[in-house]
């Protein structure tokens, strides 16, 4: 593809972003809410003049449950997720939000990931790379 990943922990300092690309940031979904440092890095990257380039939003959730009732009785803690919370922030601050958000579910509270998840992983990047020059308006999707 052409591009080169960093890794950062949303707990570090924001370095310097001139010559950053885009940025993806993601949290667990946990108690129905984001990370409130990954949230404050949304924040922050308006005020760092990120406000042009791509951000894409995912985050981690589950395990989902097995049977339709206690889907139905858990959809408040799952849905819209962090990702669904931090992709609201982003487009708040004027960040040019990527519309799709990216879902991996979890087997448990702390991974591993369901057997899908990478492959959709992969898939949602190869994708958010191939938008990269566009804008976007606020409309919502969750890939």
């Amino acid at each position: 593809m052409g591009h080169e990943p960093t890794i950062q922990d949303v707990l570090q300092k924001l370095p310097d972003l001139h010559g950053v690309d885009s940025i993806v940031v993601d949290a667990p979904t946990r108690m129905a809410r984001a990370n409130r440092k990954a949230v404050n890095v949304l924040k922050r990257l308006k005020k760092k003049g990120f406000s042009i380039k791509p951000v894409a939003i995912f985050d981690t959730y589950g395990p989902i449950p097995t049977t339709p009732e206690e889907l139905e009785k858990d959809k408040k803690w799952i849905y819209p997720g962090a990702a669904g919370i931090m992709q609201k922030v982003a487009k708040n601050q004027g960040l040019n939000v990527y519309p799709e958000t990216l879902r991996c579910e979890v087997k448990g509270l702390k991974g591993p990931l369901a057997d899908n998840a990478l492959e959709k992983a992969v898939s949602f990047t190869r994708v958010f790379v191939s938008t990269f020059g566009k804008t976007w308006s606020n409309s919502s999707n969750s890939h």
